[in-house]
């Protein structure tokens, strides 16, 4: 049936038009080709990696005969009239941004971002085109970061320490959604053993007894009795092979639990571990791992000290320096830049907030905006940030998407104004050349000049893949070239007397 279909495609030149040379085998972007019948009659390489399957899998196959379980970002299984590809042959109109998840071996969940194209001949549609991206760490960031959200109310309006917790688990089922979340706690009866305080989901699975302390018993070999005991998480990504789970393995194939994560921490003084559970393998990656301490360590904060709204921005600020923890990971030649940008007292943006005269709220939003202002490059390829020659125009254009990238991404949660504005309008200039909205003079916010200026000055100072760095002088002579043009010029200002005062780079020398 597939040779059939894609000689009549061939027959109306229809696939010499979309497949032709190796053009398509040259872009990152995952491409199919589908008949009007919507099976597969052809793809690009990238397809095939983004979905980690094989060509054979994939020609001659409708999407949902492909072996990768498609679901919804509420996990449902996506039917085949939904998929983009589908629509697009169905309705004749494009189909834009359709979020789905796929599965794959030994890896978690991928999520893609798909767009249907419907193929027209003299009038009739001959086919379809689905092209696809793979949107993984930033779908997780939002998604983590509305539930941190979620946890973050939880936590400032809790009447006791008993309510955060048991809100907890059932927010990581909720809003996760993971099948199970239970924290267990040391035993004040059985010695060694460890209690399930809290729990939500599937509660049918943890039992009195399965977990202790100690690492001479069975019990205390798995993942939550080895992370009371060390203090150390523990990531379990296949329940059904691993041995810190060969004791449980039985039990969690009959509740259907996949993989699972277990979390020290501190509860009212003692030690405390948060097991979550999901149904699916290779659930618990690097990006999800630290966002979920994250999250752990925000309500810790909130047990511990109720409904102090000073603890709670400490939680807060934790976790936005998590957040941008990981988009410095894919770039080493930037690492550490946005954590220069934004710590309280010894950064140039808080200082020249500071300076400006700027109350100590605002200067401490400024800082923690800074935190973040880049965490929108989390989509775009290391290649690219670590590249070590200029970019091209298309390589610069994918760069500028991470403003609004990021203001997708934190404009999400319900994070403090102005956050959100700061990952937006910080490559935004008062003359209108600035990015991604060519923003002019008081369209621009005060917190985003303050850190274009120590963007500017700070990225100038360090070194770069394409040049060594440039020296603080020559920093400072570029906003003052742009003061009242590019920048603001009583924020440039403010920026030349904190370095006149002492202000410095280098930690412990800071005079101001």
């Amino acid at each position: 049936m597939n040779v059939l279909n894609a000689q009549s495609l061939n027959h109306a030149g229809l696939y010499e038009r979309v497949f032709s040379g190796d053009f398509l085998d040259g872009l990152r972007t995952g491409v199919m080709l589908f008949d009007v019948h919507g099976v597969a009659v052809d793809c690009n390489r990238a397809s095939t990696e983004l979905l980690d399957t094989a060509p054979h899998q994939v020609k001659g196959h409708l999407s949902t005969n492909m072996g990768l379980g498609a679901v919804r970002e509420d996990g449902s299984p996506l039917p085949l009239a939904e998929h983009a590809s589908a629509r697009a042959l169905r309705t004749g109109e494009p189909c834009y941004g359709l979020i789905v998840g796929v599965d794959g071996p030994g890896r978690s969940r991928r999520w893609l971002s798909v767009d249907g194209y419907p193929l027209v001949v003299d009038g009739e549609i001959q086919g379809a085109v689905a092209c696809f991206d793979d949107i993984s760490d930033r779908w997780k960031q939002r998604h983590l970061l509305q539930l941190l959200s979620e946890v973050n109310r939880i936590v400032m309006f809790a009447s006791d320490e008993i309510d955060p917790l048991q809100h907890l688990c059932d927010a990581l089922v909720d809003y996760g959604p993971y099948s199970l979340a239970w924290i267990g706690v040391p035993s004040s009866e059985r010695e060694g053993g460890i209690d399930i305080a809290f729990s939500a989901g599937v509660t049918d699975y943890p039992h009195e007894g399965m977990s202790s302390r100690s690492e001479l018993k069975e019990s205390g070999k798995g993942p939550v009795g080895t992370a009371l005991r060390t203090g150390v998480t523990q990531v379990v990504n296949d329940m059904a092979t691993e041995s810190l789970t060969k004791a449980w393995q039985e039990r969690a194939s009959e509740s259907e639990l996949g993989s699972c994560i277990a979390i020290p921490f501190t509860s009212g003084g003692q030690r405390a571990v948060l097991a979550i559970y999901d149904r699916h393998a290779f659930t618990f990656d690097e990006v999800t791992v630290q966002g979920l301490e994250a999250i752990a360590k925000a309500t810790e904060f909130g047990v511990a000290h109720g409904r102090s709204m000073s603890r709670l921005a400490t939680a807060l600020d934790g976790t936005l320096a998590a957040l941008g923890q990981m988009t410095e990971t894919r770039d080493p030649y930037t690492a550490g830049h946005q954590l220069r940008v934004g710590s309280l007292g010894t950064t140039l943006a808080s200082a020249i907030a500071t300076e400006y005269g700027l109350d100590a709220t605002m200067v401490e939003l400024i800082r923690q905006s800074g935190e973040v202002h880049d965490i929108g490059k989390i989509a775009i390829p290391s290649e690219i940030l670590s590249k070590p020659g200029r970019l091209s125009p298309l390589e610069f254009e994918m760069v500028k998407q991470h403003t609004l990238v990021g203001y997708d991404i934190l404009s999400k949660a319900a994070l403090p104004w102005p956050i959100a504005e700061v990952a937006l309008q910080h490559h935004e200039r008062l003359d209108g050349s600035g990015y991604p909205n060519g923003l002019l003079g008081d369209q621009i916010i005060m917190p985003a000049r303050i850190i274009a200026v120590a963007d500017v000055v700070e990225a100038m100072t360090q070194h770069r893949p394409y040049r060594p760095g440039l020296g603080i002088d020559k920093a400072l002579a570029e906003v003052s070239e742009g003061a009242g043009i590019r920048f603001d010029a009583d924020v440039v200002k403010c920026c030349l007397a904190v370095f006149k005062a002492g202000f410095t780079f280098e930690p412990g020398l800071q005079t101001v």
